[in-house]
């Protein structure tokens, strides 16, 4: 089993999904790399849970969860040579991930 990804609390149930390890893994690599260096506080605010198998952006404000969409995205776009892995990363995050995201209330378009 790999780790339940918790994106917020709507007002109708929650925006959450498990991956399996494999997908959670290539998920976890992607944010260490898009905020690790940058963003420090951010990536520790989402992977504080990581521990008990769980990435959470329940706790980012609006203006922190954009911030963290937006780098998640410029380091997908920046490969400048993507390897199989990355396009994994990148399946998972558009395919999987950003659908969540878009639902959530603190989400705002570019």
């Amino acid at each position: 089993m790999g780790a339940t990804i918790f994106i917020g609390y709507p007002e109708k149930g929650s925006l959450h999904i498990t991956l399996n390890r494999q997908a959670s893994n290539a998920l976890e690599t992607l944010l260490d790399e898009s905020l690790q260096k940058v963003y420090p506080e951010l990536h520790e605010k989402i992977m504080e849970v990581l521990v008990l198998d769980q990435i959470s952006f329940t706790e980012l404000t609006q203006k922190e969860f954009n911030i963290v969409i937006k780098a998640v995205r410029d380091c997908i776009i920046n490969k400048k040579v993507p390897t199989e892995y990355d396009a994994y990363q990148k399946k998972i995050w558009e395919k999987i991930i950003e659908p969540l995201i878009q639902q959530d209330e603190r989400y705002q378009s570019d």
